[in-house]
C-alpha cells in the first residue's frame, strides 16, 4: 500500500510544500522486495534505483492505483551471446562488456506480494535453486517467465493454486547458431561440445511437471529435446489451446487422433522429429475441434490427406511440406473459408481437376 505523507505543513506555515511531498510504500510491500535484493549480486547495478521509500518507482517494479506492486519485471535484458563459425569454434561474445545477470539465491518473501500479476525473472541466474513452494501465494498471477534462470525443480504442487495463470515460460536450453560468414581466423581456445546436442550459451536448469492444469499455451520451439519421446499427458491439459514443438529432436509417433477430443487452436510439430500419423480417418472429431493452424513440416506424414480435413472450417494455415504425402489434392481445400496459407509438397501430389 502506498500512503500520501506532507510535511512543512503546520499552522502558520502559509502554503503548501510540494516538494516535500512524499509517496511511502508499507512495509508489508517494501520488506520482501529489499530481501529479494538481498540475496543478489547485481554486477552492472540495475536494481541501483531501489532505494528510498517509494519502491513504486523502483525499475521494473509497477504498482496499482491503490499502491499494491502488480509487476516485478527483472529479466535480464542483455544475456550473454555466442556466436560459432562453420567450424564450430566460438568467435564472438555479446558485444556488451557489463554482466546484467542477477546472481544469488531468492528470497521467499518475494512470493507473499499477493496482489501480483507478472513476474519476469528470466536470463538471470539463481544458481539451481529450487523454485518456493511460496509461489503458490501468488494466486492473482497471469504471466510467469521463469526462462533461462538456472532453476532446477521438480514442480509438483507449486502452482497448484495459480488458476488465474495464463502464460508461462519456464524454457531453457537454445540453439547457438551457426554464423557461416564469421571469419574462421577469430577463435577462441573454448570449443562447443556438438556430440548430443546444440545447447545455449547459459547454463540452464531443469524443471518438469507432472501436473499443470490451468496452462493455455505450451511452446518448447527450439529448445533442444533431445532424444525423447513426447508427454502425451500435456494434451490432457484442460484450457490448453495452443501446443508449439517445433525444431526439436523427439522421437515417436503423434497419432491424430489423440487430438481428436481437444479444444486446441494451435497445433504445430514442424521438424521436431516427431511423426505425425493420420489414423482412424473415419472416426469423426467433437464439434469444439476447429483448429487455426495445423502445422506438420517434416513430420513423415503419409498417405493422402484424409478427407475429414474438409470440416476443419475455422482453419487459417495448413501445412503440410517436405512429407510423404501422395494422391490428389482434394478440391474442397479450396473452398476453406477462411484459408490463407496452404503450404504442399508438390512433387508428390496432383492437383485434382
Amino acid at each position: 500500500m502506498v500512503r500520501n505523507t506532507r510535511h512543512g505543513q503546520g499552522p502558520g506555515s502559509g502554503r503548501e510544500n510540494k516538494n516535500a511531498t512524499a509517496d511511502i510504500c508499507e512495509s508489508s510491500v517494501i520488506a520482501p522486495l529489499r530481501s529479494f535484493k538481498s540475496f543478489l549480486t547485481d554486477p552492472s547495478n540495475r536494481l541501483s534505483s531501489w532505494q528510498g521509500e517509494n519502491c513504486c518507482s523502483w525499475k521494473g517494479i509497477k504498482c496499482s492505483s491503490s499502491g499494491h506492486v502488480v509487476v516485478v519485471n527483472l529479466r535480464n535484458p542483455h544475456p550473454i551471446e555466442v556466436k560459432i563459425n562453420i567450424n564450430k569454434e566460438v568467435v564472438s561474445n555479446s558485444q556488451c562488456t557489463s554482466d546484467f545477470s542477477l546472481k544469488g539465491n531468492k528470497s521467499p518473501l518475494l512470493f507473499t506480494l499477493d496482489h501480483m500479476k507478472h513476474l519476469y525473472l528470466s536470463y538471470n541466474n539463481f544458481v539451481f535453486s529450487k523454485l518456493p513452494a511460496e509461489i503458490s501465494n501468488l494466486t492473482k498471477l497471469t504471466y510467469l517467465n521463469l526462462s533461462n534462470a538456472m532453476f532446477q525443480d521438480s514442480i509438483a504442487m507449486q502452482f497448484t493454486n495459480l488458476t488465474s495463470l495464463r502464460s508461462l515460460d519456464l524454457s531453457c536450453a537454445n540453439l547457438v547458431p551457426n554464423y557461416s560468414s564469421v571469419s574462421v581466423s577469430l577463435t577462441f581456445p573454448l570449443k562447443l561440445d556438438f556430440g548430443s546436442s546444440l545447447l545455449s550459451f547459459i547454463s540452464y536448469g531443469y524443471l518438469s511437471s507432472p501436473n499443470l492444469s490451468t496452462v493455455v499455451k505450451v511452446d518448447i520451439t527450439r529448445h533442444m529435446l533431445h532424444m525423447g519421446r513426447l508427454p502425451l499427458c500435456i494434451l490432457q491439459l484442460p484450457k490448453l489451446s495452443s501446443l508449439y514443438i517445433q525444431r526439436n529432436r523427439l522421437n515417436g509417433n503423434m497419432p491424430f487422433s489423440l487430438f481428436r477430443k481437444s479444444r486446441l487452436d494451435e497445433i504445430s510439430l514442424g521438424t521436431s522429429g516427431l511423426s505425425a500419423e493420420i489414423d482412424d480417418p473415419d472416426q469423426p472429431f467433437v464439434q469444439t475441434f476447429q483448429p487455426k493452424i495445423l502445422e506438420f513440416t517434416s513430420c513423415n506424414m503419409r498417405g493422402k490427406i484424409p478427407d475429414f480435413f474438409s470440416n476443419f472450417t475455422s482453419l487459417v494455415v495448413l501445412n503440410f511440406i517436405n512429407n510423404s504425402l501422395s494422391g490428389a489434392i482434394p478440391q474442397w481445400l479450396f473452398n476453406l473459408p477462411v484459408l490463407s496459407i496452404l503450404a504442399l509438397y508438390w512433387k508428390l501430389l496432383k492437383l485434382l481437376h
